[in-house]
């Protein structure tokens, strides 16, 4: 065997391996595989166990940060208890400083009742807005990269060895030996208008032993300019601006509408922000009415304990009978439990003094336990305040989040119904090409004899080409094009009809907290006289019993009835904070009141002077190409405060001092002059060393 016909055989073998590796590698890849019976896993022990078990077993997953792993920052001394409050340390805390605690510490805002546990992924954070701006499909930007210039280019290389039985098939030749190349690169740029421009490079190389042949190589290269303009579907700023470039009926993601759901998605965190602050307020009167609610129950502990000694003492020295001495220490153990409760809570009905602080405490983003408990220092408002029924339904019509959100939809639909209107035609583009083309020998060089260099017959030769004409393409009747106009119509009536049932709805919320308010106000004056009446019956009974003139049952009846009243007092006056503050949430003037404002970070100098510049620009393709659509959006609708004329004090934000506090209304002419007002004569929560 020759030398020739050896290497020839290695070269058929190495072939033949390299074939068989790619076959065994695809069949390895593409899934099939043998089905074989689970390993047995020897266990600890002797036991034999399919891997399956093993391989079953609940994992946990690392995680690359290992700050998530650690927890040990959450973990805290133990949580207070009925046993050692009184070695607690209070924390003393205005509504006002709450809020602010509550919106730095929250990242989560969270609400009671497990959400973020139960349902993370419902959860709100301070990073949704910022997740939504730089959402890759849907965002803003994300619209925007429909107008980026794009570049394509590509390179390839080709060997080619072919033999002919007939020399006609073959060129002349018996075998044919083909080297190419070709290399492609291309520039292209959507414009606003519709319009695409493509510049383009393509390059060919061929090399072939072809008798015919002028040269043995030849190099092909040509530049194009391609423009193609829309004039019918996807024609106009407008249209491009609203649904994006080569949008289909029915699909519209446009930079004017991705910017509608940024704004939808902002008063959709404002309404979160809104709620959050709403919560912490109304936990914080809870807390407030736990303390004041402990104290009267110890102050009615401390009376029925005196009112017990005393029995205990007449029993003791004989005059006295023994089932009133036992009525009244009943009645001393029953309000000492009561206290205990006031304290600690009762499961979900009662929260206690530590289940409101927990709660509180959870909104406002603190640790479980720091061996403090938050005391509340802000006083209630007992003053009547009076609101202008007309400008708060105004207000509530213009001031809502959800209102606003709903017009941002009702927007957005408007702009999808016009893309739907634009979209229903036909494709017609005129295009247009124009090229000029280089051929040679090389490349670059050998430019001193014909066809020796294709960039110099590129730049001196004479090979133009260039095509004009027009496409135009479209289904038969458009049925898509119709259905679309009609959903798009349809969703903006729907969107419309949901606004003015919110506007409805919204408006019977404010009746009825326009109606809470009056109410309890009218409730603090009833349950004031109340406790005045029972008062004054309460001090007599008391004499006669510890005189021995009546009996024990009647003062004892009169001091839990004078304690659950107390309570009522309290209750009534938390039930009318509560309700000036439905009554702002219900306006819309929430954030208003403690001057929270939603806006950017501050921007820079080149940035401000940018957005002059593209102001100008976009108003100047409006009045020629988008008289038809009004102004996108201004930034984040200003967050005024309510007039004072239409809800004085309450409306502007502002806290109320302590002399507006100090009004009190008269109640029915039926409370004398020389009684005491409703404020100061109110229970005092205790202080640190009162315990």
């Amino acid at each position: 065997m020759s030398r020739i016909e050896t290497v020839s055989t290695q070269i058929s073998w190495l072939r033949i391996s390299v074939l068989a590796f790619m076959a065994c590698t695809l069949v390895y890849v593409s899934g099939c595989a043998s089905h074989r019976q689970p390993q047995r896993l020897r266990l600890p022990g002797g036991d034999c166990a399919p891997c399956a078990d093993a391989l079953q077993r609940i994992e946990h997953p690392d995680l690359c940060d290992d700050a998530c792993e650690d927890s040990s920052y959450l973990y805290t001394g133990p949580p207070i208890t009925l046993s050692n409050f009184s070695q607690v340390q209070y924390a003393e805390m205005t509504l006002d400083e709450c809020v602010h605690r509550a919106l730095q510490n929250s990242k989560v805002l969270s609400k009671l009742g497990g959400v973020v546990v139960n349902a993370p992924a419902g959860a709100a954070t301070l990073l949704d807005q910022a997740i939504i701006e730089t959402d890759p499909f849907n965002s803003v930007e994300a619209a925007l990269t429909a107008f980026d210039a794009q570049f394509n280019s590509s390179i390839g290389l080709g060997h080619s060895e072919r033999t002919f039985n007939n020399a006609f098939f073959g060129g002349g030749a018996a075998s044919n030996i083909t080297n190419t190349g070709n290399f492609r690169a291309e520039l292209s740029k959507q414009t606003a208008a519709g319009t695409i421009f493509s510049v383009r490079n393509i390059t060919d190389y061929n090399r072939n032993n072809s008798p015919f042949n002028q040269v043995p190589s030849v190099w092909d290269t040509v530049n194009q300019v391609d423009i193609r303009q829309p004039l019918l579907r996807g024609s106009g700023v407008a249209i491009n601006r609203i649904a994006g470039p080569n949008a289909t009926p029915g699909r519209y993601n446009g930079v004017l509408i991705s910017r509608v759901r940024s704004d939808i998605s902002l008063a959709d965190f404002e309404a979160t922000v809104r709620d959050l602050v709403r919560d912490v307020e109304r936990n914080y009167w809870e807390l407030y009415f736990a303390y004041r609610d402990l104290d009267t129950k110890m102050t009615a502990r401390d009376a029925t304990r005196k009112t017990w000694e005393n029995r205990k003492l007449r029993l003791d020295n004989g005059v006295g009978r023994p089932d009133e001495e036992a009525q009244a220490r009943q009645q001393y153990f029953n309000f000492k439990a009561q206290a205990e409760n006031a304290l600690t809570g009762v499961g979900a009905g009662q929260l206690g003094v530590l289940g409101a602080e927990r709660n509180l405490r959870r909104l406002m983003g603190l640790s479980v336990g720091d061996n403090t408990i938050i005391k509340p220092t802000s006083e209630p408002s007992v003053a009547p305040i009076a609101f202008d029924w007309q400008a708060s339904q105004a207000a509530t019509l213009e001031q809502r989040p959800e209102i606003r959100r709903q017009k941002w939809t009702i927007k957005q639909r408007e702009l999808e119904y016009a893309a739907a209107k634009a979209l229903n035609t036909w494709q017609l583009d005129l295009v247009g090409q124009y090229g000029f083309r280089g051929f040679g020998d090389n490349l670059f060089g050998s430019r001193s004899r014909s066809n020796g260099s294709a960039f110099d017959d590129l730049i001196n030769g004479d090979l133009d080409d260039w095509n004009f004409g027009f496409e135009l393409n479209g289904p038969i009747g458009n049925r898509q094009g119709h259905l679309a106009i009609r959903n798009a119509e349809l969703r903006l009536m729907r969107e419309k009809a949901v606004l003015r049932e919110q506007q409805r709805q919204l408006l019977h919320d404010l009746s009825a907290a326009y109606t809470e308010v009056d109410r309890a106000m009218t409730n603090i004056r009833t349950t004031y006289n109340t406790r005045l009446a029972i008062q004054e019956e309460l001090e007599p009974k008391r004499i006669r019993a510890e005189e021995g003139k009546d009996q024990i049952f009647f003062l004892l009846d009169v001091q839990q009835r004078a304690a659950s009243l107390e309570s009522q007092l309290i209750r009534s006056i938390i039930t009318y904070n509560q309700a000036l503050l439905d009554y702002a949430y219900t306006t819309g003037g929430l954030l208003a009141r403690y001057n929270i404002h939603l806006q950017e970070d501050e921007w820079t100098t080149e940035a401000q002077q940018n957005a002059i510049e593209k102001a100008v620009r976009y108003r100047t393709l409006t009045t020629r190409a988008c008289t038809d659509l009004g102004p996108l959006s201004a930034g984040l609708d200003s967050q005024q405060a309510i007039p004072v004329s239409y809800s004085p004090n309450f409306a502007t934000g502002e806290s109320y001092s302590t002399q507006e506090l100090m009004e009190v209304p008269q109640i029915d002419g039926q409370i004398d002059s020389g009684n005491p007002d409703v404020e100061t004569d109110l229970p005092k929560i205790p202080s640190q060393d009162e315990g």
